[in-house]
């Protein structure tokens, strides 16, 4: 039995966005909405540093395919930040590609 995917076009269009920055949105985007994930266990499934997948994280959010959103919890006063995946690009209105929350928890 083979398992496989079948990714959107538009991720591996985007002539802007680094080989790095397309391996992590690909893994994102395969990930169950909700999922919780650090930039270090990112790190930690591939060969890549924590400084890469952290280059890539921000290169996928200044192109538009990650949104972070920072909560502040008012009873612990402690802050939080999940991050929304895009398989496009999203402008400033809200997005119309299909969206994954991925909660990146403090490394």
């Amino acid at each position: 039995m083979r398992a496989f995917a079948a990714l959107a076009r538009t991720r591996f269009g985007d002539r802007r966005l680094s080989w790095g920055a397309v391996g992590v949105l690909t893994y994102l985007l395969g990930l169950p909405d909700g999922s919780w994930i650090t930039e270090r266990v990112l790190a930690e499934r591939r060969r890549e540093g924590c400084m890469s997948v952290v280059a890539s994280l921000r290169e996928l959010e200044e192109r538009g395919y990650l949104r972070r959103v920072v909560t502040r919890d008012p009873v612990t006063r402690q802050y939080a930040t999940a991050c929304e995946v895009f398989d496009r690009p999203y402008e400033s209105a809200p997005p119309t590609g299909e969206m994954q929350k991925v909660r990146l928890a403090a490394a």
